[in-house]
């Protein structure tokens, strides 16, 4: 079955975006070995609404979510009929529950992608995540929108699975202990 998964680069002081949501920073750094196995792994992509709006309604700006083709899954709280565009079908779910549980469905053996720091949080506080990757770069933004803000001050335990450490980027690899 489909394992959750949030994915995501961030600042050295925590930051996954900056203040105006710019994320061009994370970018400059390249990528290292986990970050492209990772992309191989991924089955579904679950984001918000938002994230399809600012992201997808340009195909010039289409973030991770749309390099591989994979059914995305926008959590919205005004679902409507799924639309195709830049060879991406989007399916719009009413909550977070049943948007992971269809991605999973449709992502077979391989991961549901999470995208966004409000998606990852609300799969984290419902206790939906099976494994974080995070993708250090060295800058420090100060300022910003923080990946793990806002988890309803649950405790998680983890176990690192991988540490990979390529050029300026260091990655690391840890599974929910649930």
């Amino acid at each position: 079955m489909a394992r959750v998964v949030v994915h995501a680069a961030t600042s050295l002081d925590g930051f996954m975006a900056g203040p105006h949501d710019e994320v061009g920073w994370s970018f400059k750094f390249g990528s290292d070995e986990m970050a492209e196995e990772s992309i191989k792994e991924i089955g579904s992509v679950v984001l918000g609404n938002r994230g399809f709006k600012d992201g997808f309604m340009n195909e010039d700006t289409i973030p991770y979510g749309g390099m591989v083709k994979v059914p995305q899954f926008v959590v919205t709280h005004e679902p409507r009929k799924p639309i195709t565009m830049g060879g991406l079908t989007f399916t719009f779910v009413d909550g977070i529950q049943p948007a992971v549980q269809q991605a999973k469905v449709a992502a077979g053996d391989k991961n549901v992608a999470l995208l966004g720091a409000s998606i990852d949080q609300q799969c984290l506080r419902a206790g939906l995540v099976d494994e974080i990757m995070i993708h250090v770069v060295p800058i420090l933004l100060g300022e910003g929108i923080r990946l793990f803000d806002h988890l309803g001050g649950r405790s998680m335990e983890l176990k690192r699975t991988a540490i990979v450490s390529t050029g300026e980027v260091t990655s690391l690899r840890f599974r929910v202990l649930k």
